[in-house]
């Protein structure tokens, strides 16, 4: 079985090495040449792949150049939106041509990496029934994304919507540590840990489900000023500080249903229980 990680970055990378162990052929893409060559070095067929791709349709070199990426029998897109100007609607053309090219070549199935911000500022429980309303444009265009991908592939097109990222290298605490008057500190936080994601991911490649939105957080719900403080003083960093004033709401995502569909349980559910792996 083959499958192709486009974004082998901080979360595509150690994916695809956990499916070269699992004993799948894999595919892996990076924007940079000399990455992407690296990549044979853990056993992952390597090719560089910048969004959006221009292919002429008479271009049978180009052809050749991507057809066993994208001659696949899953296609996990791991694309990050970007932070320059106009880059969400960028981020919507780069999403259609790759999934354009997939369908071309033979792709079977499509696993898209999408994002809890797709609720917006919903409040209380979310479910995965939960209607998306984004409040923002990355948003807004990762549930753009979404439901093209549902029109064009079907039931070939498993969403799956992650909380925020933690792991190694990577923590949200590093860039809240010694600020002052942060807002929100009484409302709770939805992250998940990177083992978390890559073992759903995995679940879904070998089980396909017949559910085609999931999503994924921890199911434990500190308050932000709680969890921030408590992991700063882990990391002997500045503690961050909170304006008390705020009234509590925000959301809990409870991905409970995704986790009975998988036949999953949590690696890390207890957030306070996980140290900050920062560099």
């Amino acid at each position: 079985m083959r499958v192709s990680v486009c974004g082998c970055g901080w979360l595509g990378l150690p994916l695809a090495k956990q499916l070269v162990r699992d004993g799948y052929e894999v595919y892996g893409s990076n924007r940079d040449k000399d990455r992407a060559v690296q990549l044979t070095r853990a056993g992952i067929r390597g090719i560089a792949l910048s969004l959006p791709i221009e292919i002429p349709e008479t271009s049978s070199e180009a052809d050749g150049q991507y057809c066993e990426f994208f001659k696949t029998d899953v296609l996990v897109i791991n694309v990050p939106p970007g932070r320059e100007a106009s880059a969400d609607m960028a981020f919507v053309k780069k999403i259609k041509c790759l999934s354009t090219l997939a369908r071309k070549h033979g792709c079977k199935r499509v696993i898209f990496i999408s994002t809890t911000s797709v609720y917006g500022s919903a409040t209380g429980e979310i479910t995965e029934s939960t209607v998306p309303r984004p409040n923002t444009a990355s948003g807004s265009a990762h549930l753009q994304i979404e439901q093209w991908l549902h029109e064009q592939w079907g039931r070939d097109a498993v969403v799956l919507r992650l909380a925020g990222l933690i792991g190694p290298g990577r923590h949200p605490v590093k860039f809240l540590s010694g600020r002052l008057a942060l807002a929100n500190g009484f409302e709770p936080v939805n992250l998940v840990h990177l083992d978390d994601c890559i073992q759903v991911i995995r679940q879904i490649i070998a089980c396909w489900p017949s559910q085609q939105v999931l999503h994924l957080a921890a199911p434990s719900h500190p308050t932000r000023q709680n969890y921030y403080t408590e992991m700063a003083i882990a990391a002997g960093l500045p503690l961050p500080e909170f304006d008390r004033s705020v009234v509590a709401g925000g959301k809990v995502v409870n991905a409970e249903q995704t986790l009975g569909v998988l036949g999953l349980t949590m690696i890390h559910p207890n957030l306070m229980a996980m140290s900050p792996e920062l560099p």
